[in-house]
Order: C-alpha cells, then sequence, then structure tokens
C-alpha cells in the first residue's frame, strides 16, 4: 500500500506546500475538506456553495527553483537503457525503446517531480472566516449542509504546474519503464529529470502514479480553526495545516501558523 503520509511530508518540508492526494481530485481556492490519517484530502464541500463566500485577492506568483523533485532516498533507483536493450521486465527486443527503470525497494518509496509551479494565494479570507465563525458556533441549529466542524480546513493557495509526475509504490519490488513524452527528449534518471515531461509505461507490479501537464490544482495551503475557537467567540486565531515548517517560508502574515501534523478525528457533538 503506498505510503501517502511520508510522500505528501516530505513535499512539503521541501516547498512549503502540501500535494494533492488522490491524485484524481485536483482542488482550488475555497474547496472544504478533512485531511485522513496518511495526509490525503477528503473533499467535502465550497465555502461558495456552503456559504455564498470564497477567499479573494488572487495573487498569482511564479517559483523561482524553475523545478521541485523528490523521493524516498536510496530505497529508488534509476537505470537507463538504449534502443533495444532487454531487462527483465522488457524482454522483448521490439518493445525495447530507449527508456529509463525505476525500481522501488521498498513499499514506502515514491518520486516526485514538478516543473514551473505557480502558487495563486488568496489575500482576502475574512468574510470565509466570519461565515466559519457563525456555521461553527450555530451549527446545532443549522442544516448539515451548513455546518462547520472542528476538522474541517479551506483551500487558500494552490499550486499549479507546467507538468507534475509522481510514483508511489503499493509494493516493495516494483520497477516501472518511464520514457521521454517528445521523440527526441532526455531520458530520465534523476527524480529531476521526470520534470521534463515522461510517459509512464509497463510496470512490475500496479502503483499509485500521475504524470500530466498543464497540471491545475496540484499543490494547496489549507487553514484550520486553533482549538481557542471552542472556547471564544471573537479573536480566535487560524492556523494553517502543517507538518514541519520549511527553511525559508515565513509566516503568513496576520495568522498564527500550527505545526501539528492533522489526523481525522470524530466530529464533535
Amino acid at each position: 500500500m503506498a505510503d501517502v503520509r511520508r510522500f505528501v511530508a516530505s513535499v512539503q518540508e521541501r516547498y512549503g506546500m502540501r500535494p494533492v492526494v488522490p491524485f484524481e481530485q485536483p482542488i482550488e481556492i475555497g474547496d472544504i475538506g478533512t485531511l485522513g490519517p496518511d495526509g490525503a484530502w477528503n473533499p467535502v464541500s465550497t465555502t461558495g456553495r456552503r456559504f455564498d463566500v470564497a477567499p479573494s485577492g488572487i495573487r498569482r506568483t511564479k517559483d523561482g527553483s524553475g523545478i521541485w523533485s523528490a523521493s524516498s532516498g536510496d530505497d529508488v533507483s534509476f537505470r537507463a537503457y538504449a534502443e533495444g536493450a532487454v531487462s527483465r521486465l522488457v524482454s522483448s527486443v521490439a518493445d525495447a525503446r530507449a527508456r529509463a527503470e525505476i525500481t522501488f525497494e521498498s513499499s514506502s518509496s515514491f518520486v516526485f517531480a514538478a516543473k514551473n509551479v505557480t502558487i495563486r494565494s488568496a489575500t482576502e479570507v475574512g468574510d470565509v472566516i466570519e461565515a466559519i465563525r457563525r456555521a461553527y458556533h450555530e451549527r446545532d441549529r443549522l442544516p448539515e449542509s451548513g455546518r462547520w466542524y472542528k476538522d474541517y480546513l479551506f483551500v487558500f493557495a494552490v499550486g499549479d504546474a507546467e507538468t507534475f509526475t509522481a510514483m508511489l509504490a503499493n509494493r516493495k519490488g516494483t520497477t516501472v519503464a518511464v520514457t521521454a513524452s517528445g521523440t527526441a527528449g532526455p531520458i530520465p534518471i534523476t527524480p529531476a529529470g521526470l520534470a521534463a515531461g515522461i510517459k509512464i509505461g509497463i510496470s512490475s507490479d500496479e502503483l499509485t502514479r500521475i504524470s500530466e501537464s498543464r497540471a491545475t490544482g496540484r499543490f494547496y495551503r489549507a487553514y484550520r480553526l486553533k482549538p481557542s475557537i471552542l472556547t471564544k467567540w471573537n479573536g480566535e486565531a487560524f492556523g494553517e495545516v502543517r507538518g514541519v515548517m520549511p527553511a525559508g517560508i515565513p509566516p503568513t502574515p496576520s495568522f498564527a501558523e500550527t505545526f501539528e501534523e492533522p489526523l481525522s478525528r470524530p466530529r464533535p457533538g
């Protein structure tokens, strides 16, 4: 089974944003959800549908590093094969295109890369916060579709990428073939090389995987109510959902940060 928590924590620690898992559910500013025990995003609604308000004042910033990449470490290895070279994975010369074969030595192994990430951030969230306060304190009198629970989060920033590739092993010893997306593109031999754009081919076992271009809503930052909301009406602080604060990432102005990795808990009565 794929180690989603390890993957999410590693990317967030390096780049200050959480990757969206499951890969089938890219998200947007204003989305409401919860986090599973493994760090996966569980959608609930949006602030627009639930409260008829949305984070606004959207600013776009292109990340200056160009390429984001990460892997689980020495348990991921790359090997390049020339055209016609066979292997245990590709045994027919006719099928043996120039490729890299990536081997995952652990069931918690992963590799990831993204290119030219643009971050969209909401600078105005006051109306959303006031709506959440009312929805939480008046939840006993509201229909389910209008309530707020302490394990809910709302997204205030998302990251879009020119290319986005991620592979998470489900079983130890899995090998997968990857080829360049263009006819003359480079064969990836490092995690960063995957950012050039690749096609994921045959694998020896099932993988949790994605490789796409124009990848919208693949990273996010989100706020969750801090515990003080349970005892006070005014002056409650919000904290961004974080694992470890990455070096060089300043706290968001006017909001206190929380540093625990959240786990799902039963809803309050």
